[in-house]
């Protein structure tokens, strides 16, 4: 375990487990590194696994985002993680979720070179939706849904960022959990699953485990990014010289199935392996044969 110098001088927290090639996972939204542990424990004999905490998140949370848009602060930590532990590159990479887009862009900003495999799991290439793309963020309800959030966007950026987020007032704090849980039963596909994400989160100690909240600006700023920017990295996938594998749910409510298996059209060099008995978080629904695809993925011929 260590902490990492990024390009703004901060310290991000970063696990290592394994011996072997170097295998870099970026977690999504709401998680963090010890997330992959149990997937990867099983192959720690074959890879060297490298797993940053995003900022906001895990030993990072204290971290504010570098940049106005967060994807580009996760993009550039990655690149100091990479630059530290594999600087000759020959990289495996793989994220989900945000862990994905943070992946993307990452490639959008520093090239390809570096990574010898891609791991793609459960994000749309495109998050915001149009008329020509249905399949971003919550699918065809994601734009009603991201508007619901803007009375609580608009209480944030009006909050000093000094505040403490247990002295908002108690009406916002709700609204708060509410949102967190209504996202957290989207990410999530069994019902008992959903069922304890919407209770749960709206007590808070449980919701301040899910999410911390000490940090509350961090995390304002992306639920603002997913509101109101404009993440499309459909341009990029034609030119994308790297092996890809991309990893979805059938039965993903966060980001419908379509839209990655557009995604697997347009890159040159991919493979989609659809997890007929999952959601968002294959993960968690068919953990062995996930496994089973990471090592897969990223063995001798990746």
């Amino acid at each position: 375990m260590a902490r990492i110098t990024t390009h703004d001088n901060r310290k991000l927290y970063v696990r290592e487990i394994g011996r072997g090639p170097v295998v870099i996972l970026v977690h999504g939204f709401g998680m963090d590194s010890l997330h992959w542990m149990p997937l990867i424990v099983p192959l720690a004999h074959r890879y060297r696994f490298i797993l940053p905490d995003l900022r906001g998140f895990g030993r990072s949370s204290r971290l504010d985002c570098s940049d106005d848009c967060v994807v580009s602060s996760h993009a550039q930590d990655l690149h100091a993680v990479i630059q530290h532990y594999c600087p000759d590159g020959d990289v495996r990479l793989g994220g989900i979720s945000l862990g994905a887009t943070t992946a993307l862009r990452y490639l959008e900003l520093f090239g390809p070179d570096a990574v010898r495999h891609y791991l793609h799991i459960d994000q749309a290439p495109r998050v915001s939706h149009g008329s020509d793309w249905r399949w971003g963020l919550f699918g065809e309800d994601g734009p009603a849904r991201i508007r619901d959030w803007q009375p609580t966007l608009d209480f944030l950026a009006g909050a000093d960022r000094s505040s403490r987020f247990e002295d908002f007032p108690q009406a916002e704090k709700e609204r708060f959990y509410e949102h967190l849980g209504s996202f957290l039963a989207k990410a999530l596909s069994r019902p008992w699953m959903k069922w304890s994400a919407q209770r749960l989160s709206r007590w808070p100690p449980v919701a301040h485990q899910l999410v911390p909240v000490e940090n509350w600006y961090t995390m304002y700023q992306h639920l603002r990014a997913y509101a109101e920017r404009d993440y499309d990295f459909l341009p990029l996938l034609p030119s994308l010289q790297v092996p890809t594998t991309i990893i979805t749910g059938r039965h993903s409510e966060m980001y419908p199935w379509q839209g990655q298996a557009r995604m697997h059209e347009l890159l040159p060099d991919s493979r989609l392996v659809m997890f007929e008995n999952s959601g968002h978080m294959p993960i968690l629904d068919q953990p062995i044969r996930f496994i089973r695809e990471l090592d897969r993925a990223f063995g001798p011929r990746a």
